[in-house]
């Protein structure tokens, strides 16, 4: 008999995953974390993949948090979108805007806060890139802010005396403020009522000519005179 060699066994195929779905528990837990304080460990882990499978999908860790962030954007965070450029008036646009972020930074179903403004907030010098990719988003949300509020002033909303880069500052710092005060725990209806407040101060044009119909009727009123007052 001779002496029989046996065949090689198969090797097996690898194994395949959802992407999407991958994608998604990547997104939650850079969401969560940040992007510094996420491994890969961590990652293949969330996802249910191996290393080399993560890398032959994604890329390496950048690009799947980039990615991970445009699906952020697209989803959890396309109501910025939407209140700016959906809603008939500036002050409409920016209240649906806040309180959107209300909804969104304080789902008790998702992490907390926004993955865009606290996903990379502590960068070290290799990740300088990312940080860099996040903070060209909240300028182009900040640019998207001001363009809404301008338009609002040409189209006679605002007061003449509206400065549109100050009001634009003070809304887009309220915005990431909502952010820091949902992860920290702060409850929807406290981050409501900062919405409210901030509101209360818009600079509508009505607010502006009730204010100099009041200081002309006061001024037409006749003053009594020195005899007058005494009599």
């Amino acid at each position: 008999m001779h002496n029989a060699i046996p065949p090689p066994k198969p090797r097996g195929r690898p194994r395949e995953f959802d992407r999407d779905e991958a994608l998604e528990s990547a997104t939650r837990l850079f969401w969560s974390r940040g992007y510094e304080a996420t491994s890969i460990s961590d990652l293949t882990q969330a996802m249910g993949i191996t290393p080399p499978a993560l890398y032959g999908a994604f890329g390496d860790k950048k690009s799947l948090f980039l990615e991970a962030v445009q699906r952020y954007e697209q989803g959890t965070g396309c109501f910025a979108y939407k209140a700016l450029t959906q809603e008939r008036t500036a002050e409409l646009a920016i209240r649906s805007l806040l309180l959107g972020a209300v909804k969104a930074f304080a789902n008790p179903k998702n992490p907390k806060g926004c993955l865009v403004v606290l996903g990379a907030t502590n960068c070290t010098v290799e990740s300088a890139d990312i940080f860099e990719a996040l903070a060209e988003r909240r300028r182009t949300a900040e640019r998207f802010v001001r363009a809404r509020i301008a338009a609002g002033q040409k189209a006679g909303e605002l007061s003449d005396h509206t400065d549109v880069e100050a009001l634009t500052g003070m809304v887009t710092a309220t915005l990431y403020g909502l952010a820091i005060k949902a992860q920290d725990g702060a409850p929807r209806a406290r981050l409501r009522t900062i919405v409210e407040q901030l509101m209360m101060m818009w600079p509508r044009r009505e607010t502006e000519v009730a204010d100099a119909a009041r200081r002309t009727r006061a001024s037409s009123r006749p003053r009594r005179s020195s005899s007058q007052k005494g009599g």
